[in-house]
């Protein structure tokens, strides 16, 4: 599948320390688009709906196939998505601009009312990709400007089993193998619906509540609120030059 001419496109490689397997058309790295497009939404947002805007600008990093996108523009929200994979950008709604490029080198060129990083991608095993996702939404974040980000439940990365499964609406989900070299998890799962199947593989670090706190402080954010009772969202400010100094 080729990307729609109107993607915006700045220099991406492929997604890291994740792969998958199945039908469909699948991103460089093995993601399969369709696997993507099938999940479910799970009220994901509605920690955080209360803080999300009709009329504003939202950042939205790690886009994928668009599946927490559509929410928010059915919320009312102007969303620039930006995703490493053309695959995924030509899933998203008419409605949402799509950007191809890393997290990590996204440079646009404008500024927004809030960023979203969401996914876990701030789960990412390696301490320096973590910090540049969260520059990278700092630096497109006007004054004032809002992030929210959600990492994955550490209670769930450190205590999940494999052959445990959960349905995901209509789509089964089994944990075929995990890995573990606290705090980095390596997990296998497998998605099936309709006779379809999809193998997703990941490595995440399980971070704590004080982990994520210092990570946005290190990258000039405010001490964040959390939000909803699992505490898997935090919402935050760029920090004050003067609060800094």
């Amino acid at each position: 599948m080729s990307a729609s001419p109107s993607i915006a496109r700045i220099e991406a490689r492929p997604r890291a320390l994740c792969s998958g397997s199945g039908p469909g058309v699948r991103t460089r790295d093995g993601c399969s688009v369709d696997l993507y497009r099938e999940l479910p939404y799970l009220d994901e947002l509605e920690d955080v709906r209360a803080q999300l805007h009709a009329g504003e600008s939202m950042l939205e990093l790690g886009c994928g196939a668009g599946r927490l996108t559509r929410v928010m523009l059915e919320s009312g929200l102007a969303v620039t998505a930006v995703d490493n994979a053309a695959p995924m950008l030509a899933a998203l709604p008419a409605a949402a601009r799509p950007v191809l490029s890393d997290i990590e080198t996204l440079a646009l060129d404008e500024r927004f009312d809030a960023a979203l990083l969401a996914s876990g991608l701030v789960n990412h095993p390696d301490a320096g990709t973590r910090h540049a996702f969260l520059a990278a939404a700092r630096r497109h974040l006007r004054p004032g400007g809002r992030l929210f980000v959600q990492r994955l439940d550490p209670a769930w990365l450190l205590g999940a089993r494999a052959g445990e499964s959960r349905m995901l609406g209509p789509m089964a989900l089994v944990i075929e193998s995990v890995r573990r070299t606290p705090p980095r998890v390596s997990m296998t799962l497998r998605y099936d619906l309709g006779g379809r199947m999809w193998r997703h593989r990941f490595v995440a670090a399980a971070l704590r509540a004080g982990d994520v706190e210092e990570e946005l402080a290190r990258a000039g954010f405010v001490r964040p609120l959390w939000l909803g009772e699992k505490r898997r969202w935090v919402s935050t400010m760029v920090e004050h030059p003067r609060a800094a100094a």
